[in-house]
């Protein structure tokens, strides 16, 4: 499996922008247009998932110094099944950061729980801290979440950092 990097215009960006808006209902996802105007960001990754010259999923993620934050990952429904998912969570850990983190929903749901059960599968772990996903847009509202991150945080202050930084560098630097 590779991973395309993708920093402005491209032909796998209309099947993106369909798993995106399908995978991630509008409140926890930015607008496509504005992704695409942030293509450019040095920071942030939009990449196609691709097997055999063919877009598979994406995998939209952030990387700095001592963290790699997963903002969104999403297979092709249709290739769901073939553990692709774990081939590029496999892929992603071998840039060899200090923590990785992502977002869940709360584990409410048998859909939720199975999510949550997957991203434990690759050595992820569920952070006991109470977390609000940043809206992505200034008039939004903080939608109740958890962090999930290898390794785990044990310490309330050093999660509260990992938000921080989360907060103003993925949500609030752009509005």
């Amino acid at each position: 499996m590779q991973f395309l990097r993708i920093t402005g215009p491209h032909p796998y960006l209309a099947t993106i922008q369909v798993w995106y808006e399908q995978a991630f209902p509008m409140e926890e996802r930015r607008d496509f247009t504005q992704l695409l105007q942030m293509l450019d960001s040095p920071d942030m990754h939009v990449c196609a998932l691709v097997e055999q010259e063919k877009p598979i999923g994406f995998i939209i993620y952030w990387q700095w110094d001592n963290l790699i934050y997963v903002e969104h990952f999403a297979v092709d429904p249709e290739q769901r099944g073939r553990q692709l998912g774990q081939k590029a969570l496999q892929s992603l850990m071998t840039l060899k950061k200090a923590t990785y983190v992502l977002e869940v929903e709360l584990p409410t749901d048998d859909m939720s729980q199975r999510r949550v059960r997957f991203y434990e599968r690759q050595g992820f772990f569920l952070n006991p801290f109470a977390y609000k996903q940043p809206p992505y847009r200034s008039n939004g509202t903080a939608i109740p979440m958890k962090l999930m991150s290898i390794p785990a945080i044990e310490d309330w202050n050093a999660f509260q950092q990992v938000s921080q930084q989360i907060d103003e560098k993925v949500y609030r630097r752009f509005y």
